[in-house]
This record gives structure tokens, sequence and C-alpha cells, in this order.
């Protein structure tokens, strides 16, 4: 009796030794971006951080602080640096604050259809990019949606560039944007994201460029009338994570992180993309107004913001993300994205 309680107590004690064991071995992950807890954003990343768990048996789990819970996209950017972030969602924007050759993806007119940013970016860009983040000990996974960059404003319908000039538009702290609009006139204000919606209402500015995506998640069509389907710039989000975080995982799971970075790019993709013509109707049904213009004038007029960008981000980096563009243009590129570059 005495040897059989024994043996059933030693199987006790080594079933609990197994389960703290699972416990202490599972790994846990920050993942900071922007995006609200509604944003296309977060589904991706609800995604990838689902499927991660699942496929690894519960041993890596990734924690998601949305909505800038950790800090505005540069601070949680210099915390992924630093190590205290985990994984992040970050604008190729951010990242040219750091390694300058990311700002030619804001190349005004380079791309020109999402067909032709997927080509570029998930191609040549990535083969080009990773290698210098590697060298600020950050891993690129794959790059994420945000969209083409449309024009909204309160004052009158843009349809050629003339229409701009004077107008107060708010860029975010970004080089190539703020040298886009003001390459076609505007008078380019810097205001916190936080607070645009409301200087848009009190007349601060006139209005601003985002994606179609951001205009109707965040209702900053709301004081605005016009709207001016431009494609002037794409904007696209960066899945990375530190190379201490990376180390930390199997061979095994570095391919399963890998995956389902690219499956949440295309899903974020595809829920972006298709929601824009929903969107753009519902926009018109509220009384705004949405014109698209020829593009050709407006890219015209970028000479200014390519000398700005080339001198910024380097003329050999420019060069070579041009040519990259121009090698997987569609033919209809020619007559829009070269025109006026150097």
């Amino acid at each position: 009796m005495k040897c059989t309680y024994a043996l059933f107590m030693a199987a006790l004690v080594m079933v609990f030794a197994g389960c703290d064991k699972k416990t202490s071995a599972q790994l846990e992950l920050k993942f900071a971006h922007y995006g609200a807890e509604d944003s296309e954003a977060q589904t991706a990343a609800k995604q990838f951080a689902a499927n991660v768990e699942r496929r690894t048996d519960g041993a890596v789990k990734i924690i998601i602080y949305a909505n800038n819970t950790l800090g505005s996209p540069p601070e949680i950017l210099e915390q992924l640096f630093l190590g205290t972030v985990d994984m992040t969602l970050s604008g190729h924007d951010q990242f040219a604050k750091h390694i300058p050759l990311f700002d030619t993806v804001s190349i005004p007119f380079s791309l020109i259809s999402y067909e032709h940013a997927d080509k570029v970016l998930d191609g040549p860009f990535k083969d080009w990019a990773k290698p210098e983040l590697e060298k600020m000990n950050v891993i690129m996974l794959s790059n994420w949606e945000w969209g083409f960059r449309q024009i909204t404003n309160s004052k009158r319908p843009v349809l050629k560039p003339e229409d701009i000039a004077g107008l107060k538009i708010r860029t975010p702290p970004a080089m190539a944007q703020q040298a886009a609009m003001q390459a076609l006139g505007a008078n380019v204000q810097t205001i916190s994201f936080g607070e645009l919606s409301m200087a848009m209402r009190q007349g601060v500015v006139d209005g601003q460029e985002n994606p179609i995506s951001t205009i109707y998640n965040l209702k900053l069509y709301e004081s605005q009338k016009y709207i001016t389907m431009i494609n002037y710039l794409y904007s696209s989000l960066v899945h990375s994570i530190s190379k201490d975080a990376w180390n930390k995982l199997t061979d095994e799971q570095k391919t399963i992180f890998q995956e389902e970075s690219d499956a949440a790019r295309l899903l974020m993709r595809q829920i972006i993309r298709d929601n824009e013509a929903y969107q753009i109707t519902e926009m018109r049904n509220y009384g705004i107004q949405v014109d698209s213009p020829d593009l050709k004038p407006f890219a015209g007029k970028m000479q200014p913001a390519y000398e700005k960008i080339r001198a910024n981000t380097g003329a050999d980096n420019f060069d070579k993300w041009m040519n990259m563009a121009a090698l997987y243009a569609p033919p209809e590129a020619v007559e829009i994205s070269l025109v006026g570059a150097p």
C-alpha cells in the first residue's frame, strides 16, 4: 500500500513538474501598432497572433497592443530598436528617419497601382531593405498595407494642380509627403494626427491627405466637402520583429512566423482594397464630391519634390528605386510615374 501511494505521489509530482515546465517555456512577445481595435491592421494582427499560437502548439503567444497603446508610431519604433517591444507595424516613413532608403517608397507617382506596388515591395525592395534593417537588429518579415494617399479639403474641387495652390493641407511629419504637397503649391501644415479632426472642424487647416480607408474609418470626411483621387503616393507598413526576439525562436517557429506574416499581409491588402469602392460610394452618399482627375499634370509638378527626396535619400538610393519601379511598371506608368523624374 505504501509503495503504491509513493508511486502515485511521484507520478503526481512529475505531472505538475511537466505543467510548470510547459508554462515557463511559453514565449510571450509584444506586438504594438497604431491601428484601432476595428481597423484592418488589427484584423490582420489578430490572425497572425492566433495562427502563430495555434501552429506552435501554444509555445509562442503574441500579445497585441493596438491603437498606439504603448506610444506613438515613432515611440513604438524606438522601443523595437531597444528591444522593449518585440514586433511592430511601422510605416516606411518611420523607418526612413533611421534608414534613408525607406523614403524611396514615397517618391510621388513612382507607383501607380496596387499590382505595381506589390511587385516592387514584395520583390526587389524587400531584398534591398531587409539587410539594412538587420544592421539595426530588426528582422523584416513582410510589407503590409496602408494604401494610396488621396487629398481631401473643405474649400473647392481639386481637378488640376492649380486648385491646390494656397490650400492649408495637413501632412504627417514625413519629408516626401510634405515635399509633394509643397510642389503642388499647398500651404503645408504639420499637426498631430490626434488633433487633425478638430483642426479641420475649426478651420485651422483646409484639408489633409490619407488613404481612403483612413479617411472613411476615422470619419475625416465629416468636415470635408471634396475628395480628390490623386493616388500621388503609396504608403505601406513594415511588419518587423527585433532580432533578440527572433533569435529566441526555433527554426520551425521562424518559418511559421514568416508564413503567417505573409498570410496577414495578403489579408490586410485584400480587406483594404475590397473596401475602397464601398467606402467611396458611402462617402458620396453622405454628400462628399469625389473626383478622379487626370494625374499627368500633377505628376508633372513633382520636379522640386524629386530633388528634395533625392537629396534626402541619396542619389544612388533614389535611382535604384526608380529603376526598380520602372522595371515592374505597366505601360501607362511611362506617362504618369516618370513625368518630371530627374
